[in-house]
């Protein structure tokens, strides 16, 4: 890659690293030019990278969906502490304040713009479910869980590990010190565990 390619590529980083604090902060509705002065370009550096406003926010949530996605490899050792690695991950991509006002901005927007909501979905929620479901499927074919259908194991543990406490946390109720949230993760994953486990009918 040539200098001026490295230079291309950095700035367009920049550009949407500093959209995701603006969309974060400011909803959909924030202003290409408040995105251009915090990354410090010029607003028409950003229509050299992004075509639209809506290109630009799609580009925000492809890569940040990817980066979610690439810290949730599975971690070594038996398989509760391959899902508690996973669950931690999880925990820790979407139970931050900004991945919270991130959640509140795309479904406050989803019904505007469903195209864009639609590619959360799909590249967010769906992958993250299917890369949980290969590693219970590898599990489930070594007979560390029962035979069943991964996909719905999957869906069930994710709920399990993030729903609840997201939802105490889009309501302004705050989650146990770490701790005790670590110790609940492993309470969780317990009773995941007993229910697929491999003498169950």
């Amino acid at each position: 890659m040539s200098e001026q390619e490295l230079q291309a590529s950095g700035c367009r980083q920049r550009i949407v690293a500093a959209a995701l604090e603006v969309f974060r902060e400011c909803g959909y509705r924030a202003s290409v030019d408040r995105v251009a002065q915090r990354a410090g370009v010029a607003r028409q550096t950003i229509y050299n990278h992004f075509v639209s406003k809506p290109a630009l926010f799609s580009a925000v949530l492809q890569e940040g969906c990817a980066e979610h996605r690439a810290r949730l490899i599975a971690g070594e050792g038996g398989l509760a502490e391959r899902l508690l690695h996973f669950a931690v991950a999880m925990q820790a991509n979407l139970l931050t304040p900004a991945s919270i006002n991130l959640h509140r901005l795309l479904t406050h927007e989803a019904g505007r713009f469903p195209e864009l909501a639609a590619q959360v979905y799909v590249n967010g929620v769906q992958a993250t479910a299917e890369q949980l479901a290969s590693l219970l499927t590898k599990a489930m074919r070594d007979g560390e869980l029962r035979d069943d259908d991964p996909q719905l194991a999957a869906d069930i543990f994710l709920d399990i590990i993030v729903s609840h406490d997201r939802q105490r946390l889009l309501f302004c109720m705050p989650l146990p010190d770490a701790d005790e949230q670590l110790q609940l993760l492993r309470r969780r994953i317990g009773v995941f565990l007993r229910a697929y486990q491999p003498d169950c009918a």
